[in-house]
């Protein structure tokens, strides 16, 4: 007779910091191929929106889970859209949880670009409607450094509750300023720097 192998399970681990870092991660392994590969530029939007709702997420609810969800009229419970959590980011009485805490405060060109990652890109490719879609490209690279400085921001800045490890904040500031450098560096930014 044949001995049975015993078979452990195997199990993925996620929390709301880890799976924000998750996107982050993945926000710059595409950024590292929009050079070669320009539809690459949607997985960018779609990483790095899902890295800064994730922190957003993250630095709000401090100890209290409840406090970034809410029960719609059916009573299940839901999280607060993106919106909503960019708009409590910038509100002291929601950010201010220690005698550390920062509320995000974001330029005009950060606004514009948040608003053209959730509204105008991150929207229309994950409720694609059938067209032909063309993106001029040039602005992509300002937008997203501008996402990573707050998601930066919000992952090691904020003062508040945050279940990183000091390996995870050192990676965060690692993949910000690499897929910034990395930006900042491509043909479509140096060229849209060149028109300003």
């Amino acid at each position: 007779m044949h001995a049975e192998k015993m078979i452990t399970a195997e199990y993925a681990r996620f929390s709301e910091e880890s799976n924000a870092l998750d996107y982050l991660e993945k926000a710059v392994e595409f950024i590292r191929r929009v050079d070669t590969n320009p539809t690459d530029w949607k997985w960018v939007i779609l990483s790095l929106h899902g890295a800064l709702y994730g922190f957003m997420v993250c630095a709000l609810k401090g100890t209290d889970p409840d406090r970034v969800a809410f029960k719609d009229k059916n009573g299940k419970r839901r999280l607060i859209s993106f919106a909503k959590a960019l708009e409590w980011c910038q509100e002291p009485n929601r950010m201010n949880m220690t005698t550390e805490s920062k509320t995000l405060c974001l330029s005009e060109d950060q606004k514009r670009s948040l608003d053209l990652v959730q509204e105008q890109f991150r929207n229309a490719f994950v409720h694609y409607q059938p067209c032909l879609w063309f993106i001029e490209l040039h602005g992509m690279p300002g937008v997203v450094i501008d996402g990573l400085k707050v998601v930066r921001f919000l992952s090691l800045e904020t003062g508040n509750y945050m279940h990183l490890t000091v390996e995870q904040c050192k990676h965060i500031e690692t993949l910000v300023r690499e897929g910034s450098d990395i930006l900042q560096h491509t043909r479509l930014f140096l060229e849209a720097q060149g028109r300003a």
